[in-house]
């Protein structure tokens, strides 16, 4: 039985036992939502974005995280000899500073999706912008089942990434919401802190993935 994602708020170990690497995940990626959970995955939203911009794809980031840094994406660019302004033209970025605004981004992204013919959808701090205590608990659920709605009905005409972080506290029942996400997700992938970064697969369609015991 596939262990669920709310047994696991505590670090995973150093050496997943089915690990695979940045270009390999890249290869798994198609329609539908692919959840990256973990400690520190929201700072690689950026570089996931890079192998889409350099095929002069257009996406559009939805950034709940404030993890965007585009010197990063201009530094790299410069690097690779390419050239940032058209880089960064291609990537059309909606912050959101409230879990209010990203449920009321997400629903109407499909059109900024349609109107600028991004290829892929990148969100961050979702669900961890519903941990604040501020939220009262009906407030982080129906939150969390409008972004879900939208989600779910981007996730059939794209491919959407998630980048959530491992709740850096006991969330009580708000846990729910990342198992959530990873029953809605097509592929999820545990982020393994390592020289290279590792991707443990616990759900990927066609890979080998890691089982538990519940």
């Amino acid at each position: 039985m596939l262990e669920t994602l709310a047994c696991a708020q505590r670090p995973v170990p150093a050496t997943p036992p089915v690990a695979l690497t940045f270009g390999r995940v890249l290869t798994q990626l198609d329609m539908g939502l692919a959840l990256f959970v973990g400690e520190g995955p929201t700072q690689l939203a950026l570089p996931f974005c890079a192998p889409f911009l350099v095929r002069e794809e257009t996406l559009v980031a939805v950034d709940a995280a404030n993890c965007f840094n585009l010197y990063r994406l201009t530094e790299w660019a410069r690097r690779k000899r390419l050239g940032s302004p058209a880089l960064l033209n291609r990537l059309r970025i909606a912050r959101a500073f409230t879990p209010f605004q990203l449920a009321t981004i997400l629903y109407h992204i499909g059109g900024e999706m349609e109107r600028y013919r991004a290829s892929c959808l990148v969100i961050t701090g979702l669900p961890e912008c519903l941990y604040d205590e501020e939220l009262t608990e009906q407030e982080a659920r129906n939150t969390f089942a409008r972004c879900q709605g939208s989600l779910l009905q981007l996730a059939t005409r794209y491919p959407v990434l998630a980048f959530s972080e491992w709740p850096p506290h006991p969330v009580g029942k708000r846990i729910r919401f990342l198992d959530s996400l990873a029953s809605l997700a097509r592929s999820v992938f545990e982020v393994h802190r390592a020289e290279p970064i590792l991707f443990a697969p616990v759900k990927a369609p066609g890979l080998l993935t890691i089982s538990k015991e519940a």
